[in-house]
């Protein structure tokens, strides 16, 4: 198994909650539990550092990253700047193949949020067309520069758990914004779909920063 499946696991994993803040990474636990060496669990580890998911202390090791209310309000921020321009170059360059799929996503967060949503499950579901739909999105755009900017965000633990947050309203809400980005990006309106991604991101913030500050928990 080399370095980049690793990677990827572990990725999941921190994102999934799995590995719970503060959580000490050692290579030794990871490489037995993998029946690996520990050479590309130190490269995967690398890795996750440099994508601001974990963070290294001298001297005491690898440890998934916490998050303060700075921390979050930057990531937003990023975000807010970032990808309602993947969201023009998407309504610029999408194929009819990623409008299809993005349709399909949308389908699959409607059903999971008509299901009950009284368990973690459907909330689960929820968040992986979520995703699925942020990162079709980004794909669509066509920039490998804003690629490597903005995959890492959209599955930041952060984003994924702050669904446990929303309410039946908020998540109609979040779904009638993914389908008019797609009414969007089908007009190739790049001005339309860049404007609503914008207020999508900066309702999801206003949303999340409401609820943490009302002493609800965070990431």
């Amino acid at each position: 198994m080399n370095s980049q499946k690793i990677y990827e696991i572990l990725k999941k994993r921190v994102v999934a909650g799995h590995y719970q803040a503060g959580t000490q990474l050692k290579e030794s636990h990871i490489a037995a539990d993998m029946e690996i060496s520990r050479t590309p669990v130190r490269a995967a580890l690398k890795r996750l550092v440099e994508d601001g998911l974990a963070v290294a202390e001298e001297g005491r090791g690898v440890f998934v990253a916490g998050w303060t209310r700075w921390d979050i309000e930057d990531m937003f921020r990023l975000r807010i700047r970032l990808e309602p321009f993947a969201a023009r170059l998407a309504a610029e360059r999408a194929g009819m193949d990623i409008i299809e799929k993005l349709k399909r996503c949308n389908a699959q967060m409607e059903q999971a949020i008509d299901a009950s949503l009284n368990g973690a499950e459907s909330i689960a579901e929820i968040q992986a067309a979520n995703s699925a739909f942020h990162h079709l999105l980004l794909e669509a755009a066509g920039s490998q520069r804003l690629k490597v900017m903005l995959a890492t965000m959209i599955d930041m633990p952060v984003i994924t758990r702050s669904f446990f947050l929303y309410d039946i309203e908020d998540f109609r809400r979040s779904l009638q914004h993914h389908k008019d980005i797609v009414m969007a990006v089908e007009l190739r309106h790049g001005d339309l779909a860049e404007q609503i991604m914008s207020c999508h991101l900066l309702t999801s913030n206003q949303i999340f920063m409401s609820q943490r500050l009302d002493g609800s928990p965070s990431a």
